[in-house]
């Protein structure tokens, strides 16, 4: 089918634009559709991810769409409605389960074809949640974020393999580039957090409690004695705050204040991969793909994650990082303790995470192969 690029416009739906997964591939999607000659619409609850969407091109619509009710649900879907059609949107593209349901009627009033990207392996508890979660299957097609996902919307939802896609998230390299830090501005960057002169350990993630931080300090707590290294949490807390308030006592009960820095949630999380040795990922629950060790291969930095989900397709292990069997603390303390030793050359299995991304991970194959879907969709019209 031969399409007319200029007049494509294309409606993504999201829940929020605040900084995560889905939402920056939300963003970097709508930068490729801009660069294509596409209309790129997005309807969200907002963020600070909204200023980046259009500066780049991108035309934001505010919806509620971060409540869950049903009459929130109703409201977005009618208010969806008529945004399609004033737009003239030739597709419409959810990402999260709520905002889903009402673009799927959305897209459904108005005859627009609709298709979803899975992006986590949501929790099935009763027959309600798995309805609730179906949403994100009534699609055209199904984008699938890894394998990972792929076969658990198989297993769990009966989609036919050919009705799904996968396209496994992607690392912007301009972005992420060891290149752009000079050995000054890694010193510099050291000072400024407190870690000059040490081996530098870096968790990169949400203040969640699934993300595994516990666990992470349980390892520090392993090697104290070893008082070569400082550790990094870089991340932003819940608004709630109680898990923050948790990670720092659980610092000071384990007598880590000085070995430990908590840097919030940041922006700009290159130079921290950029001044770190080794990028950990402990993550408790199995990541859908998970961006950290394809971020960490990027910027040339091993990654030591728990060994499932998303992680076992992103990490060689024993070639690009290591693995270790989830929640194990004490493993997780004793592959640390051989990178700090350098019994495991972080330099060497840094290239190979590079050697690994530049083949498989980049941001171009991931918008490519959610373009692929659209095309497939708008060919089946």
């Amino acid at each position: 089918m031969k399409t007319d690029f200029e007049n494509l416009n294309i409606l993504q739906v999201t829940a929020a634009l605040h900084e995560g997964g889905v939402e920056r591939g939300t963003v970097e999607m709508s930068r490729f559709l801009v660069n294509q000659g596409c209309g790129s619409f997005v309807a969200s609850s907002g963020g600070q991810m909204v200023e980046e969407l259009t500066r780049e091109g991108g035309v934001h619509f505010n919806l509620p769409l971060v409540y869950r009710n049903p009459f929130s649900i109703l409201y977005s879907a009618f208010k969806l409605k008529g945004y399609i059609q004033r737009n003239h949107i030739k597709l419409v593209h959810a990402r999260s389960r709520a905002p889903a349901w009402a673009a799927y009627l959305a897209a459904k009033w108005t005859g627009t074809p609709f298709i979803t990207t899975f992006h986590g392996a949501h929790k099935i508890q009763n027959k309600f949640k798995h309805f609730y979660n179906s949403s994100m299957v009534r699609g055209l097609r199904v984008v699938a974020i890894s394998q990972f996902i792929k076969d658990h919307v198989i297993e769990n939802y009966g989609i036919e393999a050919e009705k799904i896609d996968i396209a496994c998230r992607g690392v912007d390299l301009k972005k992420f580039d060891v290149n752009q830090f000079s050995r000054e501005d890694v010193e510099a960057l050291k000072e400024k957090w407190g870690c000059e002169g040490k081996f530098v350990i870096t968790l990169p993630g949400r203040l969640t409690r699934w993300k595994g931080q516990l666990s992470f300090l349980k390892a520090l707590k392993e090697i104290e004695s070893d008082d070569s290294w400082h550790a990094l949490l870089v991340g932003g807390a819940s608004k709630k705050k109680n898990y923050l308030e948790e990670v720092k006592a659980e610092i000071e009960r384990l007598g880590l204040i000085s070995r430990v820095t908590l840097t919030g949630g940041q922006k700009d999380i290159a130079p921290f991969y950029a001044m770190s040795d080794v990028i950990v990922c402990p993550s408790l629950q199995p990541e859908a793909f998970g961006r950290v060790p394809i971020e960490a291969g990027a910027m040339k930095k091993p990654i030591v994650a728990a060994g499932h989900g998303g992680a076992l397709e992103t990490v060689k292990d024993n070639e690009t990082g290591v693995l270790f069997p989830v929640g194990d603390h004490v493993t997780m303390a004793k592959i640390l303790l051989r990178f700090i030793k350098g019994d495991i050359k972080t330099t060497e299995m840094g290239k190979k995470g590079y050697e690994w991304v530049l083949n498989s991970f980049t941001l171009e194959r991931m918008c490519e192969a959610e373009w692929s879907a659209y095309l497939k969709v708008l060919g089946e019209k």
